[in-house]
């Protein structure tokens, strides 16, 4: 039950997807069980609180570099954008990197702008949506150990109750990834390799005069800039290059896994029909997104143009 051991050999990974008959919200795909689960996500959610504080006693300790230091608050959201939100969503995107040959098959296809009709078979797609893979497992439950944690920071914070409904409902498709299991070949993208550009946003965030250090810029104007550029840069790769393609492949698996009929199938057609709610309605919120970059693009631009 282990989430630090080697992964499987192959060979035991293949009996553990479509052949499992025992209950899936409570066996999943055959993964580990589901009190090892909860056990390991309680453990990391407290490493995330002791991570976050000691963070705060670090800049603490060095409050006196900038009177913008010396504010209980201001160390507060520094400790909770980095130790919390950047590093949970730098492990979520270094494991999708790690194991990026689970889903070596569409990587290769986009490389070869989907002209290769030898990857991506369509008639594969049982294979893409019900295998169980050991290094999505533990992507999934370390994504849903950020959506606790973060979700309970929303409410201590008061971000709003859109921030709040967020978390629960990508905590919710976390967790569907686990119990009952699903979409594994997938998750590699939309809960590792997407939330590149959500790090560095998170950096970033620091910045924001609401919800960051009112007047770090000042502080540190060439670090907003290079992180700003960052961001921007993977935001363009990952969300409007990769999404469209990895979402594109997503719903047409899930539409034939939907259509079949087999007892698998059957107990997973409510969380699929989630899933492709969740990503039509995260595909449209990319556009609104680049139109706040854009927007906020300018603003920026021009106070650099105009310092005084």
């Amino acid at each position: 039950d282990s989430f630090v051991i080697d992964d499987l050999p192959d060979k035991d990974d293949e009996a553990k997807h479509m052949t499992n008959d025992k209950n899936p919200y409570i066996h999943g795909l055959g993964g580990p069980s589901l009190t090892s689960h909860i056990l390991t996500v309680s453990f990391y959610v407290a490493v995330l609180f002791l991570l976050e504080h000691l963070t705060r006693l670090f800049i603490a300790q060095y409050a006196y570099l900038d009177p913008i230091l010396e504010s209980e608050h201001n160390r507060g959201v520094l400790a909770r954008h980095i130790a919390v939100d950047f590093v949970s969503l730098f492990v979520c995107s270094l494991l999708a990197v790690t194991n990026w040959r689970t889903c070596k098959e569409m990587i290769q296809h986009g490389l070869s702008y989907g002209k290769d009709e030898s990857l991506m078979k369509e008639e594969d797609f049982e294979e893409r949506v019900f295998k169980y893979h050991p290094g999505s497992q533990r992507l999934i439950m370390m994504f849903f150990v950020y959506q606790v944690k973060n979700g309970y920071d929303t409410i201590i914070w008061g971000d709003g109750i859109e921030f709040v409904l967020h978390h629960i409902f990508a905590g919710a498709a976390a967790w569907g990834g686990l119990f009952p299991g699903c979409l594994h070949f997938y998750a590699l993208f939309y809960f590792g390799f997407s939330e590149i550009s959500t790090a560095i946003l998170c950096l970033l965030a620091n910045f924001d005069p609401e919800f960051g250090v009112a007047g770090l810029e000042k502080v540190f104007p060439k670090t907003k800039i290079v992180l700003a550029t960052l961001f921007v840069t993977s935001f363009i790769v990952c969300r409007l290059i990769m999404w469209p393609f990895a979402t594109y492949h997503l719903w047409r698996d899930t539409v034939n896994a939907i259509k079949m009929d087999k007892p698998h199938a059957a107990v997973r057609k409510g969380y699929m029909y989630v899933i492709l709610v969740c990503s039509a309605g995260l595909t449209l919120i990319q556009f609104v997104f680049v139109g706040m970059i854009v927007k906020t693009g300018k603003e920026e631009i021009h106070k650099f143009m105009n310092p005084l």
